[in-house]
């Protein structure tokens, strides 16, 4: 066991034992906060792919068992079915990769027919709270922008995974672009909304909203799945594991398959999930069927790993051992075509052998052809094609090979658990802050670590990154060109449902000063006046005294946000859907001056100097300049970040 916890991991192991007993079979279950040392897949964190994944499979009505009848309603919804011969299970995701109405309403509580999959893979892991089907918009050919109704992390259910979501909605048809009726994904986006996507990289969280990538058709010869990259690290099984309902994410690793042989792991990680036919699983046994490993010797010759189990000889620097396949499902002594693995988007090459010669692999090469089989993803034809309906099917795999990223030595993984709840930010940089409280847990293989940190309100969380500290955020570039806000946005939310709206804000300001918030009829920040029924602009007369009349001012517990100077808060409060909110600050300027006080609204005609006091730093954060006629314009005397929930 290469895994040292300390007592600091205590609430750590606590909260992940709580979280691994989950039973519920509840996609949400996995939107924890739960990151273990999750890789990360390049140095930029973005979207790699996004192609469409296949059409109508995501609920088909009345297909409920592994019968002729439910094979009878797959083939009437242009679904393929498996023959298994002569074995049987009960399991249904042996005989096909569509799931029925029935097990959508039960795994993800939406009712939907026939709806379409884009497995969204990210090359950082993502905040597992602030996933949401309304953080991504898909663009058709037709011009028609899509919401998903469905971001889920399943397949890619593991601690150290979830870097790809899995989002579902009305995409498109199978036709092939150019034909006439086609419908089909042209981008796929990640856009704002009340709880911002975010992911979290090597120095800790970012952003991930405003990426667009293109989509590719999985009907169109060439476009079959692919190995996106392929990472090499010392073997751990820290972050193995998810909650107990998944029965395929159990004991699936490389130590659970080989034992002390894992020594390395050659991480596979792809554009789709992976199969022999588009239905039938890969077995731990089936790395020569799909990859060939390269590597380099001290002369410049290449080394093909063609097998399992033979030590090849890297000529001056060792050996090198294939294993086998892992990341899969439980070992198992023989396996058939009832096996069903995970069908995520990752596969782990384990390996023994020198270190020295570990380094000198080069490539991983899916060769797709002549003694090597196919893959496809869940939309292929199965492996009875003759008895399937018309389709068409999603197309194979095509020859290609990807650099390994050699990480043995640097380690490139994160790990971000907030056992107590979200934890106070930094509201600029969006980072936690927290005191060091020490390592809490060490893989004594490669050195990597994670820390015990405590927030300002005494919440505990786990990061391998440097936690942010109290101080403020001290802004010392003047901004010539405030941009325009996010607002408290919660239209499209349940009408008279209450929501929280939760975050941070600080105080760099020498004048006491008090934000709160009121209610807009609109993005130009019209407000409805009581008395007379009519609609205040901005630029109007007694706009002010409107905006913050008791029917329009927020005045719900804790709405009201004041902080002393040099000082971060975090604060809660409650709205109704339906409603739209902007900000206001009210500063008193003391003896200061003229001294008494001055209001500042985020729409710069409401304001005594006619100029903009408020500007945009990210997706819901919103800094405030405090002094009229513009200060030094830094924006930086209130600072907030919020989300709703």
């Amino acid at each position: 066991m290469t895994i040292e916890y300390t007592s600091l991991a205590d609430q750590l192991i606590a909260y992940l034992v709580n979280d691994r007993s989950n039973t519920s079979g509840k996609s949400s279950s996995l939107n924890t906060s739960i990151l273990l040392n999750a890789d990360l897949f390049g140095k930029e964190g973005t979207i790699i792919t996004a192609n469409y994944g296949f059409e109508g499979y995501m609920g088909i009505p009345g297909m409920t068992g592994t019968d002729q009848a439910s094979q009878d309603i797959a083939f009437a919804n242009n679904v393929s079915w498996q023959d298994l011969g002569g074995n049987t299970t009960m399991n249904q995701r042996a005989y096909t990769s569509a799931i029925s109405t029935d097990t959508v309403q039960a795994t993800y509580d939406v009712d939907i027919e026939k709806l379409d999959n884009i497995p969204v893979v990210f090359s950082f892991p993502l905040l597992p709270t602030t996933v949401n089907p309304t953080d991504f918009r898909i663009t058709r050919n037709d011009g028609v922008v899509v919401t998903p109704v469905i971001a889920s992390f399943l397949p890619n259910a593991e601690y150290n995974e979830r870097q790809t979501v899995v989002i579902t909605g009305e995409f498109g048809n199978r036709g092939i672009p150019g034909t006439e009726g086609a419908i089909y994904p042209v981008s796929v986006s990640t856009v704002l909304d009340s709880t911002p996507l975010e992911m979290i990289g090597e120095d800790g969280l970012m952003s991930a909203v405003g990426i667009t990538v293109d989509s590719q058709n999985p009907y169109v010869v060439g476009n079959g799945p692919k190995m996106v990259t392929a990472k090499l690290n010392r073997f751990s099984d820290l972050g193995e594991g998810a909650p107990l309902w998944l029965v395929t994410n159990q004991n699936n690793s490389g130590s659970d398959l080989y034992g002390e042989q894992a020594l390395f792991r050659l991480r596979i990680y792809t554009s789709a999930g992976f199969s022999p036919d588009g239905i039938a699983s890969i077995l731990p046994t089936d790395y020569q069927k799909f990859f060939l490993v390269k590597a380099e010797d001290s002369s410049g010759n290449i080394i093909e790993l063609v097998e399992t189990g033979v030590d090849y000889e890297i000529s001056g620097f060792g050996s090198i051992r294939v294993e086998g396949l892992a990341d899969l499902s439980l070992a198992q002594p023989t396996y058939d075509n009832t096996y069903i693995e995970d069908h995520d988007n990752y596969y782990d090459i384990i390996l023994s052998g020198d270190e020295e010669a570990i380094n000198q692999i080069k490539t991983v090469e899916l060769p797709s052809s002549g003694d090597y089989s196919v893959v496809y993803n869940p939309g292929g034809p199965g492996n009875n094609p003759s008895s399937n309906p018309e389709g068409p099917f999603t197309v194979p795999s095509t020859p290609h090979q990807v650099n390994v990223d050699n990480d043995i030595n640097h380690v490139s993984n994160v790990s971000y658990v907030e056992v107590d709840g979200a934890v106070m930010r930094n509201p600029y940089t969006g980072q936690p802050i927290g005191e060091n409280m020490g390592v809490a847990v060490k893989d004594l293989a490669s050195g990597y670590e994670i820390y015990q940190y405590l927030d300002p309100d005494g919440k505990v969380f786990y990061a391998s990154f440097s936690a942010s500290t109290d101080l403020v955020t001290d802004l010392t570039d003047e901004l010539t060109s405030p941009t325009p806000i996010n607002f408290i946005d919660a239209r499209e939310l349940t009408q008279g449902e209450s929501f929280t709206v939760s975050g941070s804000y600080s105080r760099e300001a020498a004048f006491n000063s008090e934000m709160g918030f009121y209610r807009i009829l609109n993005e130009s920040g019209a407000v409805l006046d009581p008395l007379t029924g009519t609609e205040i602009n901005p630029t109007e007369a007694g706009y002010a005294e409107v905006a913050l009349s008791e029917s329009n001012r927020l005045s719900t517990s804790g709405s009201t946000l004041a902080a002393e100077n040099f000082t971060t808060k975090s604060f809660a409060f409650s709205i109704f859907g339906g409603e739209l909110y902007a900000p206001f600050l009210k500063v008193d300027f003391g003896d200061f001056g003229n001294g008494g006080e001055e209001i500042y609204f985020p729409f710069a005609g409401a304001n005594s100097d006619k100029l903009d006091h408020v500007t945009n730093f990210g997706a819901n954060v919103i800094g405030f300049e405090d002094l009229n006629g513009g200060g030094d314009r830094d924006f930086d005397d209130i600072i907030l970040r919020f989300s709703i929930t």
